[in-house]
């Protein structure tokens, strides 16, 4: 009996021991983007970060692109959501003006910290008088050419408008003699609104065209040079025909499937375009270039701004623990951290000034012109309606250009009309 009740307290003490939850402080870390590499660096990271802080454990969720919007709305308005997050820089204007990112110049530390760091790139992280994160990975848009097809038609990747156009026309083709075109000059990405907004704004910036005006409280797009930033797209679609025909339903997959398998000469990309190129079709040569000029603007094609993007690491303005995940935030972001983005595909560019200029970034592909286009590059206007403009405004009404339905000069007008409501408060 003595032995029965030795061993039933015996097992006892170990269900207690085996359910007993972490007594330390336990943090929530979620991870928007799917790259499987990406994913499996944070977790390395995340490693790192609990052997040297045993008495925390960090809870790593993968989360969804496409929702990332959705999912913050639906937890940081409630007063949940995880304790640290990777986002767009440019929600620092939407989401930390709303009281929903923690102000990291509150940190002791901020000042050493923020010096590790491009300066153009961390002030894309901040908002009125504070920053709300610490830059994760940098995109500038460029052109990317089909070696393989360029090559053939022995023509150069594209620098000015006419040219692009010319270049997409030439390598429109019907190559089988069946009658019927099954090669094609552009490809764009069209199913995600946002995605598609995103390779109209580099033509915009590259005609020296502005979204907002510096107040940020005026619509800047709709001018001559902007409609015929558009008009450059519609009659390339609906005139050459060079834009393949179902890019309105396109996401990645469909546009690495037709490049790699030489549907397609061009797309509109950013650095994480030869990681996934390389996944299906190891070893695929293409040329990555500025995006076009206006070719009255052709001397300026090495200063016109493309589109900027970037993701930032920011913290919940509602944790119960802001400085452990400050100390969380700060070994993602340093250095050594950082240059994991220079010798692995990561998908972005290191954000570090010791990073971008190590010895090995002189050798990683692309980078010395990403270094170059990032110089003058620019973000989406730091305003917080800007992402519901750039997404539910500028691309539904530039897409009905497209395929038609209006002229290029009433489609800007429109999407002028309803972006000028936003910022009026009227929406």
């Amino acid at each position: 009996m003595k032995r029965l009740l030795a061993l039933l307290f015996l097992l006892s003490l170990l269900t207690v021991s085996c359910g007993k939850k972490h007594d330390g402080i336990e943090l929530q870390l979620w991870n928007f983007g799917d790259l499987p590499a990406l994913i499996e660096w944070v977790r390395s990271r995340v490693d790192t970060f609990q052997t040297a802080h045993p008495g925390v454990r960090v809870v790593q969720s993968e989360k969804s692109w496409n929702m990332i919007r959705e999912l913050l709305y639906a937890n940081l308005t409630s007063g949940t959501g995880p304790d640290l997050m990777n986002v767009h820089a440019n929600y620092a204007a939407e989401f930390g003006g709303a009281g929903f990112f923690t102000p990291i110049n509150t940190f002791e530390d901020f000042e050493e910290v923020k010096s590790l760091f491009e300066p153009g790139l961390m002030e894309s992280t901040r908002h009125g008088d504070n920053y709300y994160g610490l830059p994760c990975s940098a995109i500038a848009f460029t052109l990317v050419c089909n070696a393989d097809l360029f090559d053939a038609e022995g023509i150069a990747p594209p620098r000015t408008w006419s040219q692009f156009r010319e270049a997409a026309r030439r390598l429109t083709k019907d190559t089988n003699g069946d009658g019927k075109t099954d090669q094609w000059g552009l490809v764009l990405l069209g199913s995600d609104r946002g995605s598609f907004s995103y390779r109209f704004a580099p033509f915009l910036f590259k005609a020296g065209q502005d979204i907002l005006t510096d107040d940020l409280t005026k619509v800047a797009f709709n001018t001559p040079l902007g409609v015929e930033a558009l008009r450059l797209f519609v009659d390339m679609h609906q005139v050459d025909h060079s834009i393949t025909p179902g890019f309105l339903a396109y996401h990645h997959s469909e546009v690495n499937d037709l490049f790699c398998s030489n549907k397609v000469a061009m797309s509109i990309e950013g650095p994480w375009f030869r990681t996934i190129v390389d996944q299906k079709s190891p070893g695929k040569k293409f040329y990555t270039v500025p995006v076009p000029v206006p070719d009255h603007m052709i001397a300026q094609y090495d200063s016109l701004p493309t589109l900027q993007d970037m993701m930032m690491y920011s913290i919940n303005a509602f944790t119960k623990h802001p400085q452990e995940t400050w100390e969380l935030m700060k070994s993602m972001r340093t250095l050594d951290a950082d240059m994991d983005w220079i010798t692995r595909d990561l998908g972005g560019i290191a954000t570090t000034t010791g990073a971008l200029y190590s010895p090995e970034a002189e050798h990683k592909e692309d980078l010395a012109l990403y270094r170059h286009e990032l110089r003058f590059a620019r973000p989406w206007p730091p305003h917080p309606g800007i992402i519901s403009i750039a997404n539910n405004v500028i691309t539904p009404w530039v897409q009905k250009a497209m395929v038609g339905e209006l002229s290029p000069e009433e489609a800007m007008a429109g999407a002028a009309a309803e972006a000028q409501q936003i910022l009026d408060g009227k929406r």
